[in-house]
This record gives C-alpha cells, sequence and structure tokens, in this order.
C-alpha cells in the first residue's frame, strides 16, 4: 500500500512538473535582488555598545578617587579608615587554626607547580589552535 501512495505521488509530481512549465524570470531581475540585498545588509549592521559607558567610567574613576583621596587626608591623629578595621578575625579563627598544622610533602608541591605550569602553557596554545581552526 506503501509503494501505491509513493507511486501516486511520483505520477502526480510530475503531471504537475509537465504541466507547469518552465518560468524564466523577469530582465531586470538579478537587479532587483542586489537592491534588495543591499537595503538589507545596510539598515540591519550591529552597532556595539559598550557594557559600561564613559559616564559609568567616569563615575567608577570619581568614586575611586574620592575614596583615595579621603583615605589619604583623614588623619585623625594616626588612626586612618585602613587601621580601623579589625582584621584578626581573618588570622585569628578556627579554619585558620585547623589548616596552619597540614603539611605537603616537596613531591605533592613539585607535582602540583608543574601541572600548573603547564595548564598556563596550554591555555594559549589551545587558544591558538581553535582560533587556527576556525580560520578556514
Amino acid at each position: 500500500m506503501k509503494e501505491h501512495t509513493e507511486q501516486h505521488l511520483d505520477n502526480l509530481a510530475k503531471k504537475t512538473m509537465t504541466s507547469s512549465g518552465l518560468k524564466s524570470p523577469s530582465v531586470d531581475f538579478t537587479a532587483n535582488v542586489m537592491k534588495e540585498v543591499e537595503h538589507v545588509t545596510i539598515g540591519d549592521t550591529v552597532q556595539y555598545k559598550p557594557l559600561i559607558t564613559k559616564y559609568g567610567w567616569f563615575a567608577i574613576i570619581a568614586i575611586l578617587t574620592g575614596v583615595s583621596i579621603y583615605v589619604m587626608f583623614n588623619n585623625t591623629g594616626n588612626s586612618t579608615l585602613i587601621d580601623a578595621v579589625d582584621y584578626s578575625v581573618i588570622s585569628n579563627n578556627k579554619v585558620t587554626n585547623i589548616l596552619s598544622g597540614i603539611t605537603f610533602s616537596k613531591t605533592l608541591m613539585y607535582a602540583v607547580s608543574f601541572f600548573g605550569l603547564v595548564f598556563f602553557i596550554q591555555i594559549p596554545l589551545m587558544k591558538h589552535f581553535m582560533n587556527k581552526r576556525l580560520e578556514y
């Protein structure tokens, strides 16, 4: 039954193709298509916008400059903003006390250093390889 349906569709397609005839495009078909292509490409250009605008960078620089000037010139006695922060929380807690007792062998340290070095050498090589592969 499937073969009969396919044969029927094939015969219908042949009849349609022979009865419709061959149509040719107008004389200036290529020129009209090229005008439309040029119109589309000119109108749809991508405009890249920066993530942080010029005013945003100005605000960031102004804030950093203001904080730097405040820290430098706000010396009331010997105390500054940096001296007012209590950093002992970072160095005197249970986690740092537990981790301070852990020691690693020299072999492990050499292995980690070697693999880290190889990893950071491999990144530029792989990037170069991928860029070359995408050029073709």
